[in-house]
């Protein structure tokens, strides 16, 4: 039997493409913009988006090592830091930096050996597994390409993730319009 979590894992890769569409077209005139985050630029979100996914490789290998791996080690304030130093680049910088990290998470759970993924991370939202951290990365993904604004809304993500993140959905984000079923 095995811990992988594959159908999380290819849900996570569609949530990538979707956001690596709506950044095929990203200039700095919008990365410049304002998100729908406030205090934020699209390049905050996309520098986040990004720091992120590196933290949740980080965890993942310290899991490999049996060790309990910390998303964001420098703790908020390093955090914060590293996004503001990195929400300035040009666009081609700030898509080519997620990009990267992103590849580079994949890789890591792809390679991940089964007695990881049920191995804590230690994340914001307190301990959680690394397969956890999986759909977490999906969350992050979709609903961060709303906070974007770039065109995406809510009710343009898929539907099984509206379903399955519903709860979340309506804690963290009650101002979302989405369509009544």
């Amino acid at each position: 039997m095995t811990n992988r979590p594959d159908a999380d894992l290819k849900a996570v890769e569609r949530a990538w493409a979707l956001v690596s569409a709506a950044l095929a077209t990203f200039d700095d005139d919008a990365a410049r913009g304002l998100s729908a985050l406030p205090g934020w630029t699209r390049g905050h979100v996309v520098t986040h988006m990004a720091r992120s996914a590196d933290g949740d490789r980080g965890c993942a290998e310290h899991a490999t090592r049996g060790q309990v791996g910390v998303k964001y080690p420098g703790g908020s304030e390093a955090r914060a830091a590293g996004i503001e130093a990195g929400a300035p680049r040009h666009a081609s910088e700030l898509v080519a930096d997620l990009a990267v990290a992103q590849r580079r998470l994949m890789a890591t759970w792809q390679t991940l050996p089964d007695a990881a993924w049920p191995a804590l991370a230690d994340t914001p939202a307190g301990m959680r597994t690394i397969a956890d951290t999986v759909l977490a990365r999906r969350r992050e993904l979709l609903v961060h390409l709303v906070d974007l604004d770039v065109g995406v809304e809510p009710s343009d993500l898929p539907a099984d993730y509206l379903v399955a993140d519903a709860d979340w959905i309506a804690e963290n984000r009650a101002d979302w319009s989405l369509p009544t079923s």
